[in-house]
């Protein structure tokens, strides 16, 4: 018997997707596969694995996504086990090679563009981790071409786009000029549609085309697309047209056409620029609310002073310090206490995100933050449920050392503690995902609501680092939010210890007569400090950022520990998350004195 064979009714949703005229996506395809195989019944070892080679081809993710194999195809998600482990679904692991030579053959077989550009790429992209060979340049050929053939079968621009782009990385990293200049050709004839229908998702077209040597962009077409950019800035800068005044899109474009003037020396155009969106943002923070007209000004304050506007530039800081105040003056605390079950999603998600945006705030804020006394009580529940781990030594293990040590629940309780808030964050993924993805739809916010929601109480005099870290968070850069915003709110909570009267610097340990700021860990572990925070705030901040027996990211990614793949979009949401919690902080040390009382 073969070592792979394909159920028969399994067989024939593929055949019938094959033959189907009407778009479709990996998901539509996936969804029937995962629940046919899901419905198999003793199948033979061969059938398991023909069932679990389609299922896989379309349950793997593609663009922004937890990738621990370094690939162009990633795991949907991840978990973390009891012992700590982190497991992936779906995980290739045990994978035999059969599966990628099933997948070269479906990509020669089958007619329909899409499922062969997806088998194609397949075998390509997984012949070293799964099928143990070498690639098959003539996978790369066969998904090219029906990445590009696939393009006006499919119904949204974005996956359109998509494929034109992979299409394009394909066939540079093959060193095909034919199939190069064809997928250029479809991405630049999509880049003229959006920029028709004013669709958006124009960058992804300029970031892939308009500094690429490689792609053979002529200089005819790169002229487009700077007079393009040039056109997005004029129209969105325009505060006389309130239909297409857009200062978020006037600034992507300017960022993109300052960068190519750089390396052109046209100066002055770059402070025309500059100008251009520190107008457009002086102009959206004169009609915004005190909590969002002062990260925006933040924004308008940079401009100018990158344009060289001195009185431009001290005009509008001045205006921004007054923002803060009012923000701080208006906006109060909300406490409401939400009780959910997985099974409950949408009335979670009405519960947090209500017709009131500073509410909304408040209780993703809340419910988000771990609860000490909660988190308690579920460490002196494994005596009970788990009493073997619930009594054995744990240790975390760094890549060449123990890098911390939790002793059992009768010994250690405030290190489970922090094993017990590990699970936490990791069950709070899709929840905290949703819950930003409804304030997003419902408030239409942008990512100047988040930093100036964190300055609530003036922590933060400049706020250019905080909001270009949001920025990123917001377009999915979750490598350059962590880096850029875990450091501002080191930054906040230094400050909240100035605040209280603690040191923040001490003697350096080796230069005499100078000093060095002291460190996140002896700010959340100061006595004061946790005291004006909270229980709940502490404990949050401590296994976040700067306890070892917790995620310690502040730690990890200061000291290179981290891998490009750790990056991903739950890593983003809770640091996201945990910015929101600094424009709560007063509130939180009161909260905690009211119980206490």
């Amino acid at each position: 018997m073969s070592a792979l064979a394909v159920p028969s009714f399994i067989e024939d949703i593929v055949q019938r997707f094959d033959a189907n005229e009407e778009p479709f996506d990996e998901f539509t395809i996936g969804g029937e596969l995962k629940t046919a195989r899901g419905a198999l019944i003793d199948p033979s070892e061969a059938e398991n694995l023909g069932a679990w080679a389609e299922v896989l081809a379309f349950a793997l993710a593609t663009g922004q996504h937890e990738n621990p194999w370094n690939n162009y195809f990633g795991p949907m998600g991840s978990g973390t086990n009891a012992d700590g482990q982190i497991f992936y679904f779906p995980d290739i692991t045990g994978t035999p090679p059969d599966v990628v030579t099933h997948w070269a053959a479906r990509a020669r077989s089958l007619k329909h563009p899409f499922l062969k550009s997806r088998y194609a790429d397949l075998a390509w992209e997984m012949s070293g981790l799964i099928g143990k060979r070498k690639r098959d340049p003539e996978d790369a050929r066969i998904a090219i071409d029906s990445y590009l053939n696939a393009v006006p079968r499919m119904a949204e621009d974005h996956n359109q786009v998509m494929f034109a782009i992979r299409a394009l990385d394909l066939a540079t990293l093959i060193d095909d000029k034919d199939r190069t200049d064809r997928a250029r050709a479809t991405l630049m004839d999509m880049h003229r549609a959006l920029m028709k229908t004013h669709a958006g998702m124009w960058w992804y077209t300029v970031d892939r085309l308009l500094e690429d040597k490689k792609a053979g962009v002529t200089d005819a077409e790169r002229d487009e697309l700077v007079a393009d950019l040039e056109s997005i800035i004029t129209k969105g800068s325009n505060t006389g047209d309130p239909t297409h005044f857009n200062p978020h899109e006037v600034k992507d474009a300017a960022e993109r056409l300052i960068s190519y003037y750089r390396r052109l020396n046209k100066f002055d155009d770059i402070r025309r620029l500059h100008k251009a969106v520190g107008e457009s943002f002086e102009h959206f923070a004169s009609n915004a609310d005190p909590m969002l007209a002062a990260a925006l000004l933040q924004t308008a304050t940079d401009e100018y002073r990158d344009a060289g506007l001195k009185d431009e530039r001290d005009r509008t800081r001045i205006l921004m310090q007054q923002k803060i105040g009012a923000a701080g003056e208006t906006l109060q605390s909300v406490e409401h206490k939400i009780e959910i079950t997985k099974d409950d999603m949408d009335k979670f998600l009405d519960l947090v995100v209500v017709d009131d945006l500073g509410t909304s705030f408040v209780r993703i804020t809340r419910e988000f933050m771990l609860k000490r006394g909660e988190l308690e009580k579920e460490v002196q529940k494994t005596l009970k449920e788990a009493p073997i781990v619930a009594h054995i030594t744990q240790m975390v293990m760094a890549d060449d050392h123990v890098a911390a040590k939790i002793g059992s629940v009768g010994e250690d309780a405030f290190g489970r503690l922090f094993h017990q808030a590990k699970f936490s964050f990791q069950f709070a993924t899709p929840w905290l995902a949703q819950a930003f993805r409804r304030l997003f739809e419902r408030h239409e916010v942008v990512a100047e609501h988040f930093s100036g929601w964190a300055n609530r109480h003036g922590l933060f005099e400049d706020m250019s680092l905080l909001v270009e870290g949001a920025r990123a968070w917001e377009r999915n850069d979750h490598v350059k939010a962590a880096h850029v915003l875990i450091l501002q709110i080191e930054r906040a909570l230094r400050k909240i210890a100035d605040s209280l009267g603690v040191p923040v610097t001490k003697p350096h340990p080796k230069v005499s007569g100078t000093s060095v700021a002291i460190g996140l860990g002896e700010i959340l572990y100061n006595d004061k400090v946790a005291e004006a925070l909270g229980p709940d705030a502490t404990l949050h901040f401590q296994a976040l950022y700067a306890d070892p027996r917790g995620m310690n990211l502040r730690n990890e990614i200061a000291h290179g520990l981290m891998d490009a793949g750790q990056f991903y979009w739950h890593i983003g949401n809770l640091i996201v998350h945990s910015l929101m919690m600094l424009g709560l902080w007063k509130e939180f040390g009161d909260l905690s004195k009211k119980r206490r009382d």
